[in-house]
């Protein structure tokens, strides 16, 4: 079975609870036909496999609702030809099973703290004097002028995307990176990760 829920904004989440294909693409194929992603074409989604659910359910599903029109808030892996549909590996589905996905439909003004155990998805800026702090991954659909701490406390395996990539400060798990003498991309999307202990950018496509 796949639940289908719309978030009151710009992002869906795709709750996929079995690997029954035939019966997961019925009920994707249904509320197509009922129009229920007639207004959201182009619009970001994120998938959450249930317990037990496999990567190839999951890819499925995904590159089901990209024929569909609609963006994956996903990233290409290393190695990947840049602009080429995202892949996932097994590491990544392990690190959302069970996760909660909270969204933020604002910005988020200097002084305030966002904190969350699962992953944080910001539709607006995150401004100077403001902070996320995500147990998960976080992804800022506009500019990240304030300070965000991914993977908190400890996990070195989160990310930090921004559509514009200008922080005061980012933490991924216990790792500190210096925005001091950064060449920020601009307005090109870009990802910070951990990489040989190390917090790096790179173009996210």
């Amino acid at each position: 079975m796949v639940n289908i829920k719309s978030k009151p904004i710009l992002v869906l989440t795709i709750e996929v609870e079995n690997n029954n294909w035939d019966e997961i693409k019925r009920q994707l194929d249904e509320n197509f036909k009922k129009k229920f992603f007639t207004s959201n074409g182009g619009m970001p989604f994120v998938v959450q496999p249930k317990d037990g659910v496999s990567e190839e359910t999951v890819r499925r599903v995904i590159d089901y609702l990209i024929q569909k029109g609609l963006k994956p808030l996903l990233y290409p892996q290393k190695g990947e030809k840049k602009g080429g549909i995202p892949t996932l590996k097994a590491s990544d589905i392990e690190k959302i099973k069970g996760a909660t996905v909270k969204v933020i439909n604002k910005n988020v003004r200097a002084g305030q703290l966002i904190e969350h155990r699962g992953d944080v998805i910001v539709i607006g800026d995150v401004n100077p004097g403001a902070e996320i702090r995500a147990g998960g991954n976080i992804v800022i659909l506009g500019a990240l002028k304030g300070v965000a701490w991914a993977g908190y406390p400890g996990n070195t395996e989160a990310v930090v995307v921004a559509m514009k990539m200008e922080p005061q400060q980012l933490r991924i798990g216990n790792i500190i990176g210096t925005t001091e003498g950064v060449d920020f991309g601009g307005e090109k999307p870009e990802i910070a990760k951990v990489v040989d202990g190390e917090i790096v950018l790179e173009p996210l496509i």
